[in-house]
């Protein structure tokens, strides 16, 4: 019976062996390769998607009209739509929702309905509606329907004192009694076009990309901030209401319109692992 290995055998065995440390090394390393690159494409997704769902909660209750871009915050106004895609500021105004469905109780706060034949140039009758929210000031209301001028002052975008007439396309309101909505400012509704449906407003909101620097690196990339608890009809904007971030390492924030359709887009780079900074996730979303 042998006993040991013949010299052919040793230099299989040895061949083999160099075969698997020339290439092994370079398997286990694209494995390893792979691994990250999966590991960080999910982790990537998952934010992107998170950021996009969080804009788009709150931008389902805009006032679509009100919808506007911006270069930086408090920046020159530019419809939507018809923007350049260069844009770092999606603003608009959003209806007040918790209002609407009843804040503190099963009653609404403001119906979204106004009694025409009830209704008089001093004093709207608006049937179900208990009171109006004015924690941050007195809110606004939009007529369904109503022409709108996007110009300065139609939402109060660049107001720096609250509007003093109801001829813009934000009426400031208040509620003396229940049912009732009466003009805040301007003494009476004369010269404006009163329509039966309405959206009430308390606060505007605005999602910046606001540039910064990888903290490994010396990639530019964005956090991406939500500002909110602003009227700009009362004469206060984004920079003086509440602030919030949404999400860190942001390659980039697009978005347009398509008619009342808003389409926003949100990539987001990883800084952490050297060689992929420039690797970025998007993720798209369609609100309506």
């Amino acid at each position: 019976m042998r006993r040991g290995f013949t010299l052919l055998e040793m230099i299989f065995v040895i061949v083999i062996f160099g075969i698997m440390s020339k290439f092994g090394v370079e398997i286990l390393y694209k494995i390893y390769e792979n691994y990250v690159y999966s590991n960080t494409y999910n982790r990537l997704l998952n934010q992107s998607e998170s950021a996009v769902k969080q804009i788009s909660n709150r931008l389902q209750y805009r006032i679509k009209d009100s919808t506007i871009a911006r270069n930086a915050i408090g920046g020159t106004i530019e419809p939507v739509g018809s923007n350049s895609g260069d844009e770092n500021v999606l603003e608009w105004i959003g209806t007040d929702i918790d209002g609407w469905k009843g804040r503190t109780s099963a009653v609404p706060q403001w119906s979204g309905f106004i009694d025409l034949e009830a209704s008089t140039s001093t004093l709207l009758s608006s049937p179900g509606t208990s009171s109006v929210p004015t924690t941050l000031g007195n809110p606004a209301l939009f007529f369904i329907g109503s022409n709108v001028d996007l110009n300065a002052s139609a939402f109060g975008w660049d107001l720096t004192a609250p509007m003093t007439s109801q001829l813009n396309n934000m009426h400031i309101v208040t509620s003396p009694a229940a049912n009732q909505l009466q003009p805040a400012v301007g003494g009476n509704f004369d010269f404006v076009d009163v329509y039966e449906y309405y959206q009430l407003a308390e606060s505007a909101f605005a999602v910046s990309a606001e540039p910064t620097t990888c903290q490994n690196s010396a990639l530019v990339v964005n956090d991406l901030v939500l500002y909110y608890d602003y009227q700009p009809w009362n004469g206060t904007r984004a920079q003086d209401g509440q602030s919030s971030l949404i999400m860190e390492n942001v390659k980039s924030f697009k978005f347009t319109s398509m008619g009342d359709i808003m389409v926003i887009q949100v990539c987001v780079s990883d800084c952490n692992i050297t060689g992929l900074g420039e690797y970025a996730v998007c993720k798209e979303k369609v609100v309506f």
